[in-house]
């Protein structure tokens, strides 16, 4: 079950970020600018908030969203990271006032370890860490959270769901069609390059190459044979052949495919012309459309059923935390919006 658990470790990850950085923001207040909301009393500034919406609108830059937008939608999406930032918290608070943890600080020390190696040693690590503004002080309080998080969602049975075998096969069912095979062939092909590069000479000669490979088969030589013999005549032309494991349909050339899936198994097949070049191939085994079986896809179904139970148990903890918390938002409205919220100073 600890594989679920490492599916939510990195966003454990940046809830432990968020915090932690949340906690350094605390310790420069100068630097942190207005309290945009507390949590428990605890607060989140505004720098908190524009590192965060700095990486939201880098990520939305990197898939063609423009940063350009109205007031309204500005404050949208305000709100929406400052929400995440109040999960963060309020999760944060909770693994860390939670008692009977176990001690996280040789994970701590290994995953420090295990980075460090990647540098040369701690000394290094710690040199890179400062190009990123950070230390090996704060990584280490970084990990010490995500881990005390991740070890708070098992004691609250979070990250541990029995899914009935009913659940998982009613999915199979469901999805079924996700799981289709499509037709697929086993083949052997000798095959001459001549592609849109190639001159009329070169492609005249390689469909001779072709004619006289089809007619080498069918007196008897193997594929690899054949492809070794004429690539010794060939010149600049490139030859490759010999036998190819099974192929879905909508894979190979559309000429090639058309004949590959007609044509009768063990039967040498004419000189194919494609966009690439000259094809000759002789198709050993073929099998019909199916569905992957049940057996085969389960663990992965298991997975997906698991995923997302961890996930909707993680998101109701989190409103039940939500709803215990005090939690007072001072984030101002642009004003164009109604709402005369302040901020304090």
């Amino acid at each position: 079950m600890r594989k679920i658990v490492a599916v939510f470790f990195a966003s454990i990850l940046l809830l432990a970020g968020a915090f932690v950085q949340g906690e350094e923001t605390q310790n420069n207040k100068a630097d942190a600018g207005k309290i945009v909301a507390k949590v428990n009393g605890a607060p989140i500034y505004e720098k908190e908030l524009n590192e965060s919406l700095a990486l939201r609108f880098n990520k939305r830059k990197k898939f063609g969203f423009s940063s350009n937008t109205s007031p309204e939608v500005d404050y949208a999406i305000k709100m929406q990271v400052l929400d995440e930032l109040i999960d963060s918290a309020v999760l944060s608070q909770a693994a860390l006032s939670e008692k009977d943890l176990p001690d996280v600080e040789e994970q701590v020390n290994q995953k420090i370890l295990s980075l460090a190696n990647t540098f040369g040693s701690e000394e290094n690590y710690a040199e890179f860490l400062k190009t990123k503004n950070t230390s090996l002080e704060k990584k280490k309080e970084y990990f010490r959270t995500s881990f005390l998080i991740q070890a708070y969602f098992d004691k609250k049975g979070l990250t541990n769901p029995e899914i009935p075998e009913e659940e998982i096969k009613a999915l199979y069912e469901d999805q079924k069609k996700s799981f289709r095979i499509p037709e697929r062939v086993k083949y052997s092909q000798v095959f001459i390059k001549a592609g849109k590069d190639a001159s009329p000479e070169q492609k005249k000669k390689a469909r001779a190459l072709a004619e006289k490979a089809k007619k080498m088969l069918e007196d008897g030589k193997s594929f690899p044979e054949v492809t070794k013999e004429l690539t010794e005549q060939a010149g600049d032309l490139e030859i490759t052949g010999g036998d190819r494991d099974y192929v879905n349909k909508g894979v190979l050339p559309v000429k090639v495919e058309e004949v590959a899936f007609s044509i009768m198994p063990w039967k040498i097949s004419d000189v194919i012309e494609s966009k690439f070049g000259y094809h000759v191939l002789m198709i050993r085994d073929k099998k019909p459309a199916e569905y992957s079986p049940y057996e085969k896809v389960r663990d992965f179904l298991l997975r997906y059923l698991q995923t997302e139970a961890v996930r909707k148990n993680v998101a109701k903890h989190t409103r039940e935390l939500r709803e215990k918390a005090k939690i007072e938002i001072f984030l101002k409205k642009p004003e164009t919006t109604t709402g005369n919220a302040e901020t304090p100073s």
